[in-house]
């Protein structure tokens, strides 16, 4: 019953778990390289660097309810601005606090509250925001899911929406495994040998960040970039794995803007009569290099 218990759902920065899956990360933590960026309208580049880690702890209760108490946390590091004086670290710090409870016909409902503190670690201004995660998933089989939601999140231009549909699918001999949360994140992998599995990972969820510095005044960063990296996971362990990533970030771009110029709402990073003034030269594309380890509970242990 306990083991059932803990098959949940996480919406955290490693992505979804669905009721198919006979494992759950309890802790991830990665880091991303981005050779010297060019700015829009300067020859001068930025070194860009990421790092995550997200931690969760499943608290089975009665009737197979779970709670889903956890914290995320984000920090990216370069130079906003030609002229600006070194570089910015902006980062996010969020408490996950959520519920699965299942429902009847194989369906089984998330819901998260988020709170979280999201501004920069050298000039920091207060950036409280506040997010929530309603996710619906239906079981079609043990090895096969699917679902809808949608996530709302409070940002410093106004309210982000984001329509949900995520798959789940594995191979019943282990051989690939698909797991999709469009339109933000994806992940699809396939079996080389017993420790050694190639993969494709995507990520597009955008942040905002609260700024307050002598070259921007009051503003915030908006965050926005399609990360696409291949890798290869090594699993030292049934539950240690390492996995060593490369890709391309599209359509990327950090723009400050003032505290007081706002976007309304935002459809999954779409803008609507968006009249707002950038007050800085942000960086483009560029390639991606990163490792992540990850603690796996597998519930067949």
């Amino acid at each position: 019953m306990i083991k059932r218990g803990l098959i949940v759902f996480l919406i955290i920065l490693s992505g979804p778990v669905t009721l198919s899956q006979t494992y759950i990360d309890l802790v991830t933590a990665s880091y991303n390289y981005s050779p010297p960026a060019s700015f829009e309208f300067s020859d001068q580049k930025t070194n860009i660097h990421n790092a995550d880690i997200s931690l969760t702890l499943p608290v089975p209760l009665k009737k197979d309810v779970v709670l889903l108490p956890g914290l995320s946390t984000t920090v990216n590091q370069l130079s906003l601005d030609p002229d600006s004086n070194g570089s910015t670290g902006v980062f996010k710090v969020g408490l996950q606090l959520g519920v699965r409870i299942p429902y009847a016909n194989n369906w089984s409902g998330l819901h998260y509250l988020i709170p979280r503190i999201s501004s920069a670690l050298n000039e920091y201004r207060s950036g409280f925001q506040i997010a929530t995660i309603q996710l619906f998933e239906k079981q079609k089989s043990p090895t096969a899911t699917y679902g809808f939601g949608i996530y709302a999140s409070e940002e410093s231009y106004g309210w982000m929406l984001v329509p949900l549909a995520s798959f789940y699918l594995k191979d019943p001999e282990d051989r690939y495994e698909l797991r999709i949360f469009f339109p933000s994140r994806g992940d699809v992998n396939y079996r080389l040998s017993d420790q050694l599995r190639l993969g494709l990972y995507f990520d597009s969820l955008g942040s905002t960040h609260d700024l307050q510095s002598p070259q921007f005044g009051s503003s915030y960063v908006q965050r926005i970039s399609n990360d696409l990296q291949a890798y290869l996971r090594f699993d030292l362990t049934p539950s240690l794995l390492l996995a060593v990533r490369a890709g391309y970030a599209f359509f990327r771009s950090y723009r400050v803007y003032d505290s007081r110029d706002t976007a309304g709402v935002s459809i999954a990073n779409f803008f609507f009569n968006d009249n707002r003034t950038p007050l800085n030269q942000t960086v483009g594309d560029g390639f991606l290099f990163g490792v992540r380890f990850i603690y796996r509970y597998n519930f067949s242990d």
